[in-house]
């Protein structure tokens, strides 16, 4: 078919699409994805930042990385902005657009064959990833996000035009291959459908050509795209007798051996790929919430209940961070210790927003002495899982500032290492924005460079603003050296410290200013905010801070020459 837009099938997809009511919104997210055009530095803050607006996305992202490319890297990530650093902007941003697509799939989904497909789709992906140890030609990342999308025009079938897809699947019961039965109900291939249907989402031509070719039947088998080809159609091959739950084990192992042949492996190879294959389908299928048990699929397979270990607490880690002004330990050169943070006295009065008793004599504190209230078994089930929250952004914190770490003695570029640490600020310490200043030459005036949160483009205009001669807060904080904490609802004076445009475009409810000084050299600032009035910035997130602020300090001093 010559024109697979022109058909009725792609007009009744269509039509099937826009009556989605969560299609809208979906496809705006991959746009998004996929206009941002390649620019060092800036499309790894623009890509993170799309990323780190869903915490489900960033989590699915993390732990992809972590579990499907760490044999690759050799190394754990922690954020996002890293992820693209080590996988490249692309990967990172295709890995992202295959995941919102399955997962748009798999959230809707009312047919069991949808999942099966999204299954199917993933192991595929992970095969493939595996056996391109026995290819070293071709690189696992890539393998990965074009074996993932390789049988998306099945998947977009079942899912928008169910009842064209149960006639297919009855017409293959009855001993049809499934192509020509596609071919029949359809009046085009159902490759040819999620080719034009990637097309119409704009995904880009070289992933689109490069799936066409996937399922060319004249193209050759020669050269790196010929090599591409037979890896993914023999993963795909694999994949499909892995989770048959019909197929009897000889038939299964006389199917591995003509892989085997095609491929020119050896046997044990491929047993050690589709054993690695199995535990890391229980790892993605754990981060896209499918229950394999509940699928028609291989008993091998379905009967499994496998369960991602929660990660065991670093050792000490809760009362170091907890102890006022302490930073971790450091594990090498370049984090500071406890003795490096020097915070000051603060520009504000202490209000009550600071949080713990307020001394008394001796220092003592000025609560009530005597025996705690018996808590209610509803009180303390929240208080152990407020506990188990605060840990694990302990958990996270203290794993960014390692990252942080191993960037500053590896030389990283210092875009690199600022937007780990706004990464690490953002979601540990879960500001609403989070903005990196820094100051013009001549120091007069300050500019948000980027930042990350809900509407931080249209705060940085905002934050433009002189530092000489004037009372704003940027110019407190820089002149003094001390952070400045702006809440106009505990102190009314407070909201004279920014224009009134400020307060009405920026939706920010309180927010401070934290400067950073190298050698007495005021160079630029973090703002940070929070946009809901009943959160407000603790003296614990303060000190948190504190500790990204002072690894900010090292990273600036050790690139004055870079260009930021």
């Amino acid at each position: 078919m010559t024109n697979n837009h022109a058909s009725p099938t792609f007009i009744a997809l269509q039509r099937a699409m826009q009556a989605d009511p969560s299609f809208p919104a979906f496809t705006a997210n991959i746009q998004e994805l996929l206009s941002i055009q390649e620019n060092p530095y800036k499309t790894v803050n623009a890509v993170s930042s799309i990323i780190l607006r869903d915490l489900s996305l960033t989590t699915q992202i993390l732990k992809i990385v972590n579990s499907i490319f760490f044999q690759t890297y050799q190394r754990q990530v922690h954020t996002v902005s890293n992820a693209v650093m080590v996988l490249g902007f692309d990967r990172v941003r295709d890995l992202a657009v295959g995941l919102r697509l399955f997962e748009h799939f798999n959230s809707s989904a009312p047919l069991a064959q949808v999942k099966e497909l999204i299954v199917l789709a993933f192991l595929t992906a992970i095969e493939a990833q595996e056996l391109t140890e026995d290819a070293p030609n071709l690189k696992a990342e890539e393998v990965f996000i074009t074996a993932l999308l390789y049988n998306i025009g099945e998947v977009i079938v079942a899912y928008y035009l169910p009842e064209l897809y149960r006639r297919i699947l009855d017409r293959k019961e009855k001993g049809e291959a499934k192509s020509e039965a596609a071919q029949q109900v359809l009046q085009v291939t159902m490759e040819e459908l999620g080719l034009a249907t990637l097309r119409d989402w704009n995904i880009p031509d070289s992933m689109v050509k490069k799936l066409s070719y996937l399922h060319s039947a004249s193209a050759s088998s020669a050269g790196p795209e010929g090599r591409l080809r037979k890896l993914i159609k023999s993963s795909f091959d694999l994949s499909k007798n892995l989770l048959d739950p019909h197929l009897e084990d000889e038939e299964r192992q006389q199917k591995e051996e003509k892989v085997c042949k095609n491929l020119g492996l050896n046997p044990q190879n491929l047993v050690r790929s589709l054993t690695a294959s199995k535990k890391r389908l229980h790892e993605m299928t754990t981060v896209l919430r499918i229950d394999l048990r509940q699928l028609d699929i291989s008993e091998t397979l379905r009967l499994k209940d496998v369960r991602e270990a929660k990660a065991a607490a670093a050792p000490g880690l809760e009362a170091v961070l907890h102890t006022p002004d302490r930073a971790v330990p450091r594990a090498s050169k370049g984090i500071p210790g406890p003795d490096r943070v020097a915070p000051g006295p603060e520009r504000f009065a202490p209000g009550p927003e600071r949080g713990g008793p307020s001394p008394g004599p001796a220092g003592q504190s000025s609560e009530p002495s005597g025996s705690p209230e018996p808590k209610s078994p509803e009180t303390a089930a929240r208080a152990a899982d407020s506990q188990s929250e605060d840990l694990k952004k302990l958990q996270f914190l203290y794993q960014v500032m390692e990252e942080v770490n191993q960037a500053l003695v590896t030389q990283a570029p210092i875009n690199q290492v600022l937007l780990m640490i706004l990464e690490g600020i953002f979601r540990g310490i879960r500001f609403d924005r989070v903005v990196f200043l820094l100051v013009n030459p001549q120091r007069t005036s300050i500019t948000g460079r980027f930042g990350l949160g809900d509407g931080v483009e249209e705060l940085l205009p905002l934050l433009h603003q002189p530092l000489k001669d004037n009372g704003n807060a940027f110019a407190l904080a820089m002149e003094e050296g001390r952070e400045c904490l702006v809440n106009p609802h505990k102190r009314a004076a407070d909201r004279a410290l920014m224009a009134e445009n400020f307060w009405q475009a920026s939706r920010s409810q309180t927010f401070l200013v934290v400067p950073l000084h190298v050698e007495q050299i005021p160079l630029g600032a973090f703002y940070v905010d929070r946009v809901d009035g009943a959160r407000p910035i603790s003296e614990e997130d303060r000190r948190r801070l504190r500790m990204f602020r002072d690894l900010t300090v090292i990273a600036l001093r050790l690139s004055k020459k870079e260009k930021i």
